[in-house]
């Protein structure tokens, strides 16, 4: 769950825009004041910078590249196909060949050239063959089989005669079936294709309120697994100023004001089997709305087809809410069912239970491997269906990609992406019986890891609703614990997201930044946060608690901070990007003593525009309430009405096209600097809800330094 919102902008406000570019360049040309607005673009030469060292350090530390797994592993055990990519872009996509014996990534332009969406994973015909499917630049679906050694690639374009257009969902693992989706005009058409026959069957009809999730197939791909829920949510996500209403079904079930029996997001969500050797292929129904009428998230066949993995969420039911809320539940659970719906296993166990963030998959008829974010660790565990046991695999403190991994043929090893703040991203091995520790296959990271020099120590606080774990960033060396050092308090964007220990060194996230330049980084979760329980989780949305209940928590351990001499008053800063950004904003407004220095980015900072414009069931969620029922909570929880009241030195970052309007990012600048306070905007032109740009990062890690190195009395 992120904040979200719309980029509105009359003509009256581009053209005051353009004139207030003009006066601050102006400014620039001189000694730029500590109350500009700032564009950032792609000249930024009159913005500070660091020393040409530190420079040279932070573009080794920014060079960071991503690992994903694209393949299934090879027969012979010595390939996978890799993918690398920017982390602060998300771009520069590069295929590459792994040796799993060397670690070596091998160049091969046939893949860069052919791989470019595949559906996952890429299958090995052999151990020199590769096949796939996606979707094709001269035909609506391609299936694709290269050759490694020789460079040959066949592509067998799939398309129906007649004009219709559509979506591939999947392919069968042996691609001996797609599953199809066709665009009608009142409703769509699912179909299974046999690539054998070019036969299709229609096996759904999709009213325009209903999504279907990718497909999960039986290994022979005579068996397969729908998801069906409504995307009413997602049609709010327009962000135009007639889409959010209260009668909207949405805003109903947020406020937990419908009846189950009327609700239709409950109604409308299902799972389908079809066994397509059956003269009448549907095999098994479950729906939601039947007792314990929980929503049904994701579905799960097992290689032989057999046993069905089902994640169930179990909806809020918060205080003084007449009926639950399905969309933001507050629990998730498995059950593994036979094919008739038996139960045969059900998986409660208290690390699988938070709703947004675990997943599991089948790696054999009774094995399932799961990913969870529990505490400040994202983690594998395996379950046995026979011994009914949920075991961790030993992994170090940090952070597993739950969409990178794969298993080995032979069950044995499980390969996958990792990393932690003292570990820049890498490929792993290690047997999934848990008898050895991981080792690492690739060295992608090599020069980062040099140049990353911190430590990593957990912490605990204690607050009005109980202990708080985390963890402080610190460069390396220091000691612990700290004497008087400058320290930013960070949060996580969300609410709801797990906070976790993982390999960071963008703005938004600053683990690997700051601290490699001298500013510590504590990372707290606090109340609402994924990870530690279904009361922590729902705590931010009971009674009156949003905008409130983390920040006394934060506050809290903030006073704590400063009592044990980790860091004086005038050492502490706060910061973080969208909810994130809220809560630096909320903080500093709120408890205007407690932080000396705030940097909130992409920042929600008005609840009654988001409401009106923007993301209103999450806001309805979060309240219980709306704007029109209670106005004077709004503007409570609204950042931007209590900006008279900072005293921090505010730096602020915030994108020209954030769906987060930069307009209310420019009026809480503006009544901070009304009231003579130290006070700067970087809007960076062009961008959106986080910087996704190198350069840029670039230039908003050496102002986020600057910026702290300035304020917290270093």
């Amino acid at each position: 769950m992120i904040f979200l919102g719309l980029n509105l902008q009359t003509p009256g406000q581009q053209t005051l825009r353009l004139m207030l570019s003009s006066v601050v360049t102006v400014g620039l040309m001189s000694t730029a004041a500590i109350a500009d607005i700032i564009p950032v673009g792609f000249d930024n030469s009159e913005l500070p910078t660091l020393s040409e060292g530190e420079q040279a350090t932070l573009d080794t530390l920014q060079s960071v590249r991503l690992p994903l797994v694209l393949s299934e592993v090879s027969p012979d055990r010595s390939t996978l196909v890799v993918a690398t990519l920017d982390r602060l872009s998300q771009t520069d996509w590069r295929v590459k060949f792994l040796d799993l014996n060397t670690g070596e990534l091998i160049d091969s332009i046939v893949l860069e050239y052919e791989v470019f969406s595949p559906m996952l994973p890429i299958q090995w015909v052999d151990n020199r063959t590769i096949q796939f499917v996606q979707e094709g630049l001269f035909g609506p679906w391609d299936l694709v089989s290269l050759n490694r050694d020789t460079g040959i690639v066949s592509h067998t374009t799939v398309y129906p005669t007649e004009e219709e257009s559509g979506e591939i969902l999947g392919a069968a693992p042996d691609f001996s079936h797609f599953a199809l989706r066709v665009y009608e005009a009142e409703e769509d058409v699912i179909y299974l294709v046999s690539l054998r026959s070019l036969d299709r069957i229609e096996v759904a009809r999709l009213p325009p309120d209903l999504e279907i999730q990718p497909p999960s197939w039986s290994a022979d791909g005579n068996r397969v697994a729908f998801v069906t829920s409504s995307v009413e949510e997602r049609e709010l996500f327009e962000r135009t100023p007639f889409s959010p209403n209260l009668s909207d079904p949405v805003n109903q079930d947020a406020l937990g004001r419908t009846p189950p029996a009327d609700n239709l997001f409950l109604q409308q969500n299902e799972i389908k089997v079809y066994d397509l050797t059956a003269p009448d292929p549907l095999l098994l129904q479950l729906q939601a709305e039947n007792e314990p009428a929980h929503m049904l998230a994701e579905a799960s066949l097992n290689p032989t087809g057999d046993r069905l993995l089902v994640k169930y969420l179990e909806p809020s039911q918060l205080t003084g809410r007449e009926f639950p809320t399905y969309l933001y539940p507050q629990r998730s659970y498995y059950q593994v069912l036979d094919l008739l719906g038996n139960p045969v296993a059900t998986i409660a166990d208290p690390a699988l239970s938070g709703p947004l963030e675990n997943t599991g998959d089948f790696i054999d008829r009774d094995t399932v491997l799961f990913s969870s974010a529990v505490e400040t660790n994202r983690h594998f565990y395996t379950y046995d269906v026979g011994t009914a046991s949920l075991e961790p695999l030993p992994l170090p403190p940090g952070s597993v990609d739950p969409e990178s991994w794969e298993v080995s043929r032979d069950g044995r090893t499980l390969f996958f992406t990792f990393s932690s703040i003292t570990q820049p991203p890498e490929l792993f091995s290690m047997p999934l019986d848990g008898s050895a520790a991981p080792v690492q296959i690739t060295q992608l990271n090599a020069e980062v890891a040099a140049a990353n020099n911190v430590q990593v120590n957990p912490v605990s606080f204690n607050t009005q609703n109980g202990p708080r774990d985390g963890f402080l960033v610190q460069p390396a060396g220091a000691a612990f614990p700290p004497t008087e050092v400058p320290m930013v308090f960070w949060q996580q964007g969300g609410p709801g997201f797990s906070m976790v220990n993982e390999f960071a060194v963008e703005v938004e996230m600053p683990f690997n930044l700051l601290p490699n330049f001298g500013i510590s980084v504590l990372s707290v979760p606090l109340a609402g946060r994924e990870g530690f329980g279904t009361e922590l989780y729902r705590l931010q949305a009971e009674d009156n608690n949003f905008g409130q209940v983390d920040i006394i928590e934060g506050v809290e351990i903030a006073s704590q901070v400063v009592g044990e001499r980790w860091a004086r008053y005038d050492q502490l800063g706060v910061s973080g990007c969208s909810y994130g950004g809220y809560f630096a904003a909320q903080a500093i407004a709120q408890y205007p003593n407690v932080f000396a220095a705030a940097n909130p980015q992409c920042s929600l900072l008005d609840a009654f525009t988001e409401w009106q414009l923007g993301y209103s069931s999450l806001l309805s969620y979060l309240t219980g309430l709306t704007p029109m029922e209670a106005p004077e909570y709004y503007r409570q929880i609204s950042p931007l009405y209590s900006a008279g009241n900072i005293t921090a030195a505010t730096m602020l970052f915030h994108g020209s096209a954030d769906f987060l309007q930069v307009d209310m990012a420019r009026n809480f600048h503006d009544v901070i600097d009304n009231n003579g306070n130290s006070v700067t905007l970087y809007e960076f032109e062009g961008v959106g809800h986080s910087i996704f740009d190198v350069g840029l990062q670039r230039t908003a890690a050496q102002l986020q330094v600057d910026f702290f190195r300035q304020h917290l009395g270093e």
